[in-house]
């Protein structure tokens, strides 16, 4: 056995699996056979020169590396890498570790890390796409080492709140982030990481190809700056590179996907509360209805009784068709086959034929309905039954918010061009938080909403569908609301009514109440109808035939009502003059 100054023993030395240098006053010692064969020193040189001992570096580090290790003066660093050379000329790395071994004695310990110091170069390189690539993403990206953060999406700045100095003054504190009842957790998680690296779980030929740990998926809460809370869903992945342990993953906001869990909720709900209120009317009727019958009835009663619970069963099948219709819409609609067909058309028409439905509304709810018309037809391009659909939605929304107020619909044209309708209300108003979400899907915000929310989102596809503009204002709650649309005019409006009282007006006068395609115009030439029919009795036979065409044909109950009434109090008067004669 071959014996060195104590307490060191050569041939122990040579079985040990790792390269060891012995230093004795700074000076090379003795270099075991692993060291040897690990940077190609060949056996015959039994004394070393610090000279010889360096010719494995790379020439760069040569000079430094003798410095370091002879000059007494300067401490010996504990660990530190140093460029080598391959037989090839390339250039690798090795890693040099020191053990003080009393005053004269030092130990190194010298392990090649070519591999360590690849995979943390391609490391480096991944990290650098990765920060790059995700450095504008919308989810929270982070990259932990050895249980601090490293690296930080911009999200982390614009969702928490928190300014890049304020991140990095906590940086060794990872877990300030995290709402108190999951810091626990998440500090567990990675004190874990790096006691599995210095305990040897993960041992060195594990570590040298990179071990990965099977993702971790979890659910938790981030604490922003000012209180508040965001849900995310946490998905991680443990590196040990080296002695380093890296935790690198992504947090994705959950605050959509609750929201659209919570819109869910609120659908099956406010769906179950609308679609019970007219079944249940209808139950109700059909109950009265039968009771009466047990109990025994008239035939003047059955018949009224069946005549309300038929107009009863009208209402609220209807009811029940326009929400099956309206998710059916929005069906169509998210699968892109929302269509409108649109012709050339008088909007005031479709307008009045709006208004006519809301007669039980406005009584219901007390509403006093206040409107401005022009008179002369709005030409423009429309699918009349969808257009319909969209004011019917608006009309009945703003009534339902009013309840004991006023809504006010006014139609004008602005620049010939365009035409604008704007239905403004007295009513409960929109919250200025809640106004963004005004005309999403089942978004409904007030207790008054019986519908499915569903009313505002399919007036305002129709409305693009058509070319125009929708837009909702609110001042805020009990400030009331107005909603503005803006069509295109196709056909700049000209038509007048002709105001001589000659033979050819008056012709002019039955054809524009009987043919006109604008509700305006045919209104105005009834009344200037009845004025003459009632002042000149020589043209009121040829006015009552005009208003009985009226009566029998015009499609509209409001204009067969007026060409009625004026009817009957002409014929009241030319009863009166044959009476009187």
């Amino acid at each position: 056995m071959t014996s060195l100054d104590p307490p060191f023993d050569a041939d122990f030395l040579d079985k040990l699996p790792a390269g060891i240098v012995v230093l004795k006053d700074r000076q090379i010692y003795y270099a075991n056979t692993k060291a040897r064969i690990d940077l190609k020193i060949p056996t015959s040189h039994k004394n070393l020169s610090i000279e010889q001992f360096v010719q494995f570096l790379a020439h760069s580090d040569r000079e430094k590396f003798a410095r370091t290790v002879s000059n007494k003066d300067i401490p010996l660093p504990r660990e530190s890498e140093w460029q080598a050379l391959l037989p090839d000329g390339n250039t690798t790395w090795i890693q040099v570790r020191v053990s003080s071994i009393g005053e004269r004695y030092d130990l190194i310990l010298i392990r090649h890390i070519g591999k360590f110091m690849q995979i943390r170069a391609d490391l480096d390189s991944q990290q650098k796409q990765f920060q790059d690539l995700f450095s504008k993403s919308p989810n929270f990206l982070f990259i932990f080492k050895n249980g601090i953060i490293d690296w930080y999406s911009q999200a982390f700045i614009e969702k928490l709140g928190y300014t890049e100095e304020e991140i990095e003054e906590r940086k060794s504190l990872p877990t300030f982030f995290v709402c108190p009842e999951h810091r626990a957790k998440i500090a567990a998680y990675l004190l874990e990481t790096k006691r599995d690296l210095f305990t040897g779980k993960v041992d060195d030929d594990t570590i040298a190809t990179q071990f990965v740990s099977p993702d971790e998926t979890t659910e938790l809460e981030l604490l922003c700056k000012d209180g508040t809370r965001i849900p995310v869903m946490a998905s991680v992945k443990k590196l040990y590179i080296g002695n380093t342990a890296i935790v690198q993953g992504i947090m994705v906001d959950l605050t959509p996907v609750k929201q659209l869990t919570d819109m869910k909720f609120d659908f099956l709900t406010l769906s179950q509360h609308t679609l019970r209120t007219p079944i249940s009317n209808l139950r109700g009727h059909l109950d009265f209805y039968n009771s009466r019958l047990v109990n025994g009835i008239t035939d003047d009663e059955k018949g009224i009784l069946e005549n309300n619970m038929l107009t009863a069963f009208g209402r609220n099948l209807s009811q029940l068709e326009t929400i099956v219709n309206d998710l059916n819409d929005i069906a169509a609609v998210r699968i892109g086959k929302f269509k409108c067909t649109l012709m050339l058309e008088d909007f005031v028409p479709i307008l009045q034929q709006a208004i006519d439905g809301l007669e039980f509304l406005l009584k219901r709810y007390r509403v006093h309905l206040v409107i401005e018309y022009p008179t002369t037809p709005f030409i423009i391009n429309v699918d009349r039954i969808r257009m319909l659909q969209a004011l019917r939605n608006i009309f009945e929304n703003a009534i339902r918010f009013t309840g004991h107020g006023t809504v006010e619909i006014a139609l004008n044209i602005e620049n010939d061009k365009i035409i604008r309708l704007t239905c403004k209300d007295t009513g409960v108003g929109i919250n200025q938080e809640n106004l963004q979400y005004i005309g999403e899907p089942f978004m409904t915000f007030h207790s008054s909403a019986s519908q499915l929310g569903l009313g505002v989102f399919l007036a305002k596809q129709v409305i693009a569908d058509h070319g125009g503009s929708f837009e909702i204002e609110s001042e805020g709650f009990n400030q009331g609301c107005q909603v503005t649309i803006d069509l295109p005019l196709m056909i700049p409006p000209e038509e007048k009514l002709s105001t001589n009282e000659n033979e050819s007006s008056l012709i002019d006068l039955l054809k524009q109440a009987s043919t006109s395609q604008n509700y305006i115009t045919r209104m105005d030439a009834i009344q200037q109808l009845g004025k003459i029919g009632l002042e000149e009795e020589e043209k009121q036979v040829e006015i009552l035939t005009g208003l009985e065409h009226i009566i029998l044909h015009d499609p509209d109950r409001t204009i067969r009502n007026l060409a009625s009434n004026f009817y009957s109090k002409i014929k009241t008067e030319t009863e009166k003059e044959v009476s009187y004669n």
